[in-house]
């Protein structure tokens, strides 16, 4: 995942964890709602004004939007951290079922 691909990841875990959508996202934003899908796809680059009007339609800091950001600048090999991130963006109940499978995977190499 590139750092572009991430902040849409995020915009669209802090979307939906808040239960809005993107039309009312780009209303709060005042973005068009294709532009948000777009970044949430990964396949537009925001800037700064952008990821501006972005936290403040969701109602968070840029800073909890952008935090930890630099750790996607290059590809890095940290698996844990990247299961940490996959798994943060899940709901309650499948972040519950992921755990109990990685549990059970581990103890199966025992």
């Amino acid at each position: 995942m590139n750092i572009t691909q991430e902040i849409g990841s995020r915009i669209r875990y802090y979307r939906t964890r808040q239960k809005i959508s993107q039309e009312k996202l780009s209303e709060y934003s005042d973005l068009h709602p294709t532009y948000i899908g777009q970044l949430e796809r990964g396949e537009k680059t925001p800037s700064i004004e952008t990821l501006y009007k972005i936290a403040r339609g969701l109602n968070i800091s840029l800073v909890t939007l952008v935090e930890g950001i630099e750790d996607f600048a290059e590809p890095v090999d940290n698996f844990a951290y990247k299961s940490f991130r996959l798994i943060e963006q899940q709901t309650a109940k499948n972040q519950e079922y992921l755990y109990y499978i990685l549990k059970q995977i581990l103890e199966m190499e025992k």
